[in-house]
């Protein structure tokens, strides 16, 4: 999986997309690599990037997402 489509999973996928992807971050490499995919890639998207970014931070405690502050509604 291409880091693109690894970003396209997280932010634009159906529930069965961000299930398969909760469980691939299983691994904790995995989850490093969404983090650092978020990082650089979630620019329009703010509030789903922040929404995986707690997920990851909950599976893998001291794993740091720097991500610009989320939109408010």
């Amino acid at each position: 999986m291409t880091d693109a489509e690894l970003l396209d999973l997280a932010l634009r996928a159906d529930e069965a997309g961000w299930q398969k992807l909760h469980q691939l971050c299983r691994e904790r490499g995995m989850a490093e690599r969404l983090a650092k995919v978020l990082e650089r890639g979630a620019t329009q998207e703010v509030d789903e990037a922040h929404a995986w970014a707690s997920v990851l931070k909950q599976m893998h405690p001291g794993l740091h997402v720097n991500l610009p502050p989320a939109t408010s509604a």
